[in-house]
């Protein structure tokens, strides 16, 4: 069914009541940005796609001779839903994404139009593949909201491309897969062959204070800063179009695309650090415009546009899709102990991308060598390195550092006036956002959280090495003697036992000595994850120095550490369920569900719920499995 929108219809809708009718006489004639009407008529007439598709665009013709299917087509197997197949998703650190040479494209070091020019030279923004999957319209971890389909013959590109590459350009079509673009990643999409899915609709309006060649792009980037709080993702797609382009004069082209050149890096900055107060869509986009225009992006009347916008579409009784904001108060440090395998890289930027879905702030801690450091930099992963010590050799790795990173990382962010605590967890863990968070936006921080629970009981340990049990009913000449059938290595290892022997004769724990002169200590415990807020991070580095002055086993101090935390300030404690299993051995054969996903079943079968899945190895599982267990929990 097709529609005549005639402007003599146009001008009846002027006359409508209320935001609507002023939305439709504010938007100027023989605009780029006339196209909100058209918009509006879709969405008012009950749209749940909306092509947003040029005039000098085709559509290709298959071997029938009929145009091609624009929507991909409905799985028989999963209940006709609409299904993209074989989507690669794509991996990068970056905040900027070049989807052309990973789409094949023919020209080398090709770039769309709207792309940042200072970054046209830079390969770390061409992404990485990291596997592929089909993925349903309505997912909820990869809910769709756009689909940019990539022309052939003169595609989109800018002014600066055009003048100083070869035309034409084509796509791998055959061999080119769909694109999933990192949710924290900002890449160019246009209005020449466009689909919006009805979780998208809102995002279709165009700035009208900026030349047309800049005003698709713009709406793509400003779309992007909210699809990154609302779980709505953009898929670069094969070609199914060629474009054969209008008359064009490309000086002319260049002048209107000034914008582009100038400002499309500082503004995908600008909006990778932006936050809001607000949590619904419409006040979120309104707040938005708002800075735009005092940033310099966009003019002030872009703002009535974008206020007429929202309100037209709630007097039509739109429905906005609900926010899922990434929670913004708290960092996220990830501990990896090791950084030996030719894969860390990559592991490292496909964890932090993965995180980065629900996190802002995320920092990578490890063993890290000078030049994964540089690489890690160059890919943008905030990382902090401990692989050699004060004297140059290299540390044990996780035997104490992640202690001392959890620590540094902390004093780092305690003066923040955005981070109120950091939460600490190891790479081969699995986060539940939903349990940690309690479902808030707003992570709540002003307790520890913390697994397992307040029924431990630790031992006292004496400055002579002597060891007594808590309710001191026994007691016993050393840690060996108490526990002779303990075969945990690492209890009788100096980077236990005698490390807390060492700490106990130690002048500076006068501070944590009980009236008895003893000091508490926990033998071991579950040291993989850990939430410390900012309001106690002086204590915890005061306790954390001086059980790293004598070298002892993270399992054998993080919970020493909280243990003194809480002695000397007034912090609560949350305790939180841990998702693990052991392997048994009967008789002579291993059963082995440690780590496996028949444990990850077993857990999430059970009716309680768990913050964390440990351990969930990257290395055992790949990124597929990794990605599709990290939604499972959540």
């Amino acid at each position: 069914m097709s529609f005549f929108f005639s402007l003599d219809k146009q001008r009846e809708w002027q006359q409508i009541k209320g935001p609507f009718g002023s939305f439709v006489t504010s938007i100027p004639r023989n605009s780029f940005s006339r196209k909100n009407i058209g918009y509006l008529f879709a969405i008012l007439h009950g749209a749940e796609f909306i092509f947003d598709f040029d005039d000098d665009n085709f559509i290709k013709i298959d071997d029938n001779g009929d145009p091609l299917e624009i929507l991909p087509e409905q799985d028989s197997e999963n209940n006709n839903t609409i299904m993209l197949k074989d989507v690669s998703v794509v991996m990068q650190g970056l905040n900027t994404f070049n989807h052309h040479p990973i789409m094949g494209a023919s020209i080398p070091d090709s770039w769309p139009r709207g792309f940042p020019m200072d970054l046209i030279q830079n390969n770390n923004t061409w992404g990485h593949i990291a596997y592929q999957t089909d993925i349903p319209f309505d997912s909820s971890g990869k809910r769709i909201g756009v689909i940019q389909f990539v022309a052939d013959g003169n595609p989109d590109i800018d002014a600066i491309h055009r003048l100083s590459k070869p035309l034409l350009v084509t796509f791998s079509f055959e061999s080119a897969k769909p694109v999933l673009v990192p949710t924290h990643s900002y890449s160019p999409y246009n209005a020449k062959a466009t689909i919006h899915t009805q979780y998208a609709l809102w995002a279709t309006l165009l700035p009208s204070t900026v030349p047309g060649r800049v005003s698709d792009i713009w709406r793509s980037y400003i779309s992007q800063c909210i699809f990154a709080d609302t779980r709505l993702r953009i898929i670069f797609a094969p070609p199914k179009v060629i474009q054969k382009l209008n008359d064009h004069d490309c000086l002319g082209d260049f002048n209107a695309e000034k914008d582009l050149y100038m400002k499309s890096g500082m503004m995908i900055d600008f909006l990778s650090k932006w936050d809001s107060i607000y949590n619904t869509i419409p006040e979120r986009m309104e707040s938005l415009w708002i800075d735009l225009y005092e940033h310099g992006y966009i003019e002030l009347d872009d703002v009535f546009y974008v206020q007429k916008w929202l309100g037209a579409l709630i007097q039509i009784g739109f429905q906005f899709p609900e926010l899922k904001p990434r929670i913004k108060n708290i960092a996220l440090m990830g501990q990896f102990n090791y950084a030996d395998k030719p894969s860390t890289i990559n592991d490292v930027i496909f964890w932090t991308q993965k995180n980065r879905e629900h996190f802002k702030t995320i920092i990578a801690a490890g063993p890290f060598t000078p030049d994964q450091m540089h690489n890690l930099s160059a890919h943008s992963i905030d990382a902090i390195s401990n692989h050699n010590d004060t004297n140059g050799n290299l540390i044990q790795p996780g035997y104490y550092t992640p202690l001392e990173n959890l620590k540094n990382v902390l004093l780092n962010y305690k003066d923040s006036s955005g981070i109120e605590g950091i939460l600490y967890a190891h790479d081969d863990l699995i986060l539940n956002v939903t349990e940690l968070s309690e479902s808030k936006f707003s992570f709540p921080s002003t307790s520890i959280i913390m697994v397992g629970n307040d029924d431990r009981k630790p031992d006292r340990v004496f400055g002579d090495g002597h060891v007594e049990n808590f309710d001191r009913t026994q007691s016993f000449a050393s840690v060996h003697e108490m526990y002779p059938d303990n075969h945990w290595m690492h209890l009788r290892t100096p980077y236990c036992a005698s490390g807390i022997t060492s700490l106990a004769q130690d002048p500076a724990s006068s501070i944590y000595r009980e009236t008895d002169g003893s000091i508490i200590f926990f033998w071991g415990g579950q040291s993989d994850a850990l939430f410390i807020p900012i309001t106690v991070a002086d204590e915890f580095a005061r306790a954390a120095e001086l059980i790293l002055k004598h070298r002892i086993f993270i399992e054998c101090a993080m919970h020493t550490v909280i243990d003194k935390v809480l002695k000397r300030s007034n912090i609560s404690i949350r305790y939180v369920q841990l998702c693990t299993d052991w392997d048994k051995r009967i008789r002579s054969h291993w059963i082995i569900k440690r780590g496996t996903n028949e444990m990850v079943e077993n857990c999430l079968g059970q009716n309680k719920s768990f913050a964390f899945i440990h351990p969930y190895k990257l290395s055992v599982h790949g990124y597929r499995e990794y990605d599709v267990t990290y939604e499972k929990l959540q």
